[in-house]
């Protein structure tokens, strides 16, 4: 019987640490939603994952979800939540 062989191990990229500011809104959102993905997967789920996530898939539908990220941005700016510097 001739063997089969597996697929080769898919690569994932190293972590890297970096630090977030976040609103105590966000923080609890973030926190729901690893408790819920943690529900639905019967294991726990992190911040980090959920973060992640997000943003891969706001990358997958592209410039649609990029306008909706970006009009949120802007409402966080225009009440006043600022760190970063406006363009010259």
């Amino acid at each position: 019987m001739a063997r089969t062989q597996n697929p080769p191990l898919q690569m994932v990229s190293k972590p890297a640490v970096h630090t977030v500011t976040l609103t105590p809104d966000v923080v609890e959102a973030i926190q729901q939603l690893s408790r819920d993905a943690s529900d639905f997967l019967g294991r726990k789920v992190s911040g980090s994952a959920i973060i992640r996530a997000l943003v891969r898939q706001a990358v997958k539908h592209g410039a649609p979800a990029a306008e909706v990220l970006f009009l949120e941005v802007e409402k966080e700016l225009n009440a006043g939540v600022l760190w970063g510097s406006k363009k010259k």
